[in-house]
């Protein structure tokens, strides 16, 4: 039972190669590493290469007691790494998958080390204010399309995140909306389309494509070798998947379908 455990958890949390601490960190959290996974300190020592960073994986390894798996990670992240270790900042953010994961990463940050007004949303990231730190870093490096729309919008002290990640997703399908119109805005994932490039290889999509069950779309000769070698789970959304080969071909009048992948689920051991 308890190696069945430590698998799933493996299968759940394990970071996807580029993937960043911030990042997977933030993902962690959303598949519930804060409530629903606890563990205590000779489980934590089989954990394994959790976070493929050995200084990472050796401080999860050293905490003591029974607690979140959560707690383990946020912990020894900060021991590790300084604040500008851990974080990359970007000169520029092309694609909205990219806006996204960039605005995720700097509201990590900002939670994990800037004693910022979000320091008190370490349990649930999805609550956090967009700080003018995280907006003058997010925006500066907007690319030209998104720096127009964000330019049109005045910056406010309540203005959450997840209305903002919620406006950068949806703005090309429409571009009449403004964060203000996402008053109830529900925390949401969100999966590449068909102008992202594929997210192993950073090419352009080309015909030579297949969509995975979860939405997401790539390269077959990218996605074969990664399901074949390092993981039996979408780069993306680390959902389950299938070898391409099981994958029809998406046929060339569809090539302009958006997807939408589905939802996480919380991880229940």
């Amino acid at each position: 039972e308890a190696q069945r455990k430590l698998q799933e958890i493996r299968q759940h949390f394990t970071r996807p190669p580029d993937q960043s601490l911030l990042l997977w960190l933030y993902e962690c959290w959303f598949a519930g590493a804060n409530t629903k996974v606890f563990l205590n300190s000779s489980a934590a020592r089989h954990l394994g290469d959790l976070s493929w960073d050995l200084a990472v994986d050796s401080a999860i390894a050293r905490g003591t007691g029974t607690v979140s798996l959560w707690t383990r990670l946020v912990a020894s992240v900060r021991e590790v790494y300084t604040a500008d270790e851990v974080m990359v900042y970007r000169d520029r953010w092309n694609t909205r998958l990219e806006g996204v994961h960039y605005l995720t990463e700097l509201t990590m940050m900002d939670i994990l080390y800037w004693n910022s007004r979000n320091a008190g949303y370490l349990d649930n990231p999805d609550k956090a204010y967009c700080t003018a730190r995280i907006w003058e870093a997010f925006t500066k490096s907007a690319p030209p399309f998104f720096a127009k729309a964000l330019s049109l919008i005045a910056w406010k002290r309540n203005l959450k995140v997840v209305k903002l990640k919620a406006f950068i997703w949806d703005y090309r399908r429409n571009s009449s909306l403004s964060p203000d119109s996402y008053v109830e805005i529900q925390p949401k994932r969100y999966a590449a389309s068909s102008d992202d490039p594929c997210t192993i290889c950073h090419e352009e999509l080309s015909r030579n494509t297949c969509e995975l069950e979860c939405g997401h779309e790539f390269h077959r000769e990218c996605i074969r070798p990664w399901l074949q070698e390092h993981s039996s789970t979408c780069p993306i959304c680390r959902d389950y998947a299938v070898l391409p080969t099981d994958v029809p071909e998406r046929p060339a009048w569809n090539n302009s379908k958006r997807y939408k992948g589905k939802a996480w689920k919380r991880a229940v051991f």
